[in-house]
């Protein structure tokens, strides 16, 4: 998704395709799923003595905190929680943590919806070549063309 932005400013196909991915994507995890994986996420970390009311309270906190995410995203940011890239891995992980990596995980998903909730943009203009790939004369015709269209038609390096 993240190589496919530039496109979806000003190509129409690009945009059709991101469209349908974009919703498909957003679509969040079933709240039975988000507690099955945060509970396999939370395993190591129990506490023997902890009543009953008050895990369902932090379930509940879980499911909240959560709900708007999609599957791939929660399991990927549970997967870098545990990963070797995460530092603060050996500890207990909050709502928040996990929710902050879901957040990154949907950026360019964000980023995509954002850019075809704008109107289409026109193609890019075809690009003039590296001035240092012309030659003198050539840059010369390029700048006196330039020069007469700004200036109603007017010739202009010596001779008029």
């Amino acid at each position: 998704m993240k190589r496919s932005l530039p496109s979806l400013r000003h190509d129409l196909a690009a945009r059709e395709m991101a469209a349908a991915a974009v919703t498909g994507l957003q679509t969040p995890a079933s709240p039975a799923w988000v507690m099955a994986r945060i509970a396999a996420l939370l395993s190591p970390y129990y506490e023997k003595d902890v009543p009953q009311a008050v895990r369902v309270m932090e379930a509940e906190d879980w499911a909240e905190a959560l709900a708007e995410y999609p599957q791939w995203a929660i399991l990927n940011a549970v997967r870098w929680w545990k990963s070797e890239h995460n530092a603060d891995r050996r500890r207990r992980p909050m709502e928040g943590d996990i929710a902050t990596a879901c957040r990154k995980e949907m950026d360019a998903v964000r980023a995509a919806a954002f850019i075809l909730s704008q109107p289409l943009a026109p193609p890019p203009a075809a690009s003039l070549p590296r001035p240092d790939a012309l030659t003198a004369e050539e840059r010369r015709a390029i700048a006196q063309r330039t020069m007469a269209e700004v200036f109603d038609g007017k010739k202009f390096g010596g001779t008029e």
